[in-house]
């Protein structure tokens, strides 16, 4: 065998064997939702989390599954995006979301370099096409007075989510029993920080569809116990390609992706 066909075949092996590699590194049943939209870190995104802009950008994304974006309710009782407890930390701003009036808020920037508007959620609504899905993460707390929000309100708001979207919804928050009262008409997960109180809440709460998680505090045989169960593992808090291949490779329901360009390339 001469030298050039020695070559030929050698590349040819090469190929087959980083064909497999990528075959082992294929999670098509994984599904994976933009973190805040493009992630947490404005690096890996250029647009402010939870901005419309980057809400946009990561449904993009051809074969994204949707993202994730965190919730918090007005003064009027209308439902903002915003992740931090008060203004300040990345606006303009002061304050918490709650104490503020729609008006307020319509004029709040972000500090990012484009200067990004706050985005209600039902600006979400025209972005959303029938094969996404939308993960609202519910910030009820209100650091401001050290309490709960109207909780009654807060259920009145996401009530006021067009029907024709709510399929495609599912609510995220660390109150079990009030995901409970609104489990009929909405998918819920129960967000913890260990993997014991999430099954406590899951057989005291049946109505719980699965666990929000950070991919650190559980491990791939608690998913797979979840799946016996027939409940679902959401897994965040990935900030880079190494932790979201990690997660991937759980097998877990979904992934909150920081880098969601990096993890699709991973799955796909």
């Amino acid at each position: 065998m001469n030298k050039i066909l020695q070559h030929s075949v050698l590349l040819f092996i090469l190929s087959l064997l980083l064909w497999s590699c990528r075959k082992q590194e294929s999670y098509p049943e994984v599904q994976i939702f933009g973190h805040a939209g493009m992630g947490m870190d404005i690096g890996m995104s250029a647009f402010h989390d939870n901005s419309l802009e980057a809400v946009e950008l990561a449904l993009s994304l051809p074969t994204m599954d949707g993202v994730e974006v965190d919730v918090r309710m007005s003064k009027d009782g209308t439902l903002w995006l915003y992740h931090e407890n008060k203004l300040e930390a990345h606006t303009d701003g002061v304050g918490c979301i709650f104490e503020k009036t729609d008006e307020t808020l319509e004029k709040v920037r972000y500090k990012s370099l484009r200067r990004e508007k706050l985005t209600r959620l039902d600006q979400i609504w025209p972005l959303l096409s029938p094969k996404h899905q939308l993960i609202l993460d519910l910030k009820h707390w209100d650091e401001c007075t050290a309490g709960y929000v109207d909780m009654q309100l807060f259920k009145e708001a996401l009530y006021a989510i067009p029907l024709e979207f709510r399929d495609q919804i599912v609510l995220d928050s660390s109150n079990p029993n009030w995901l409970a009262q609104i489990s009929q008409d909405f998918k819920v997960v129960f967000s913890t920080v260990t993997f014991v109180e999430g099954l406590k809440q899951l057989e005291k709460v049946p109505a719980l569809s699965g666990l929000m998680m950070r991919s650190k505090d559980i491990t791939a045989e608690q998913i797979a116990y979840l799946k016996t169960l027939g409940k679902e593992s959401y897994l965040f808090e990935m900030r880079s390609s190494k932790k979201q291949r990690a997660a991937l490779q759980k097998q877990p329901s979904a992934i909150l992706a920081d880098d969601p360009r990096g993890a699709l390339v991973i799955r796909d």
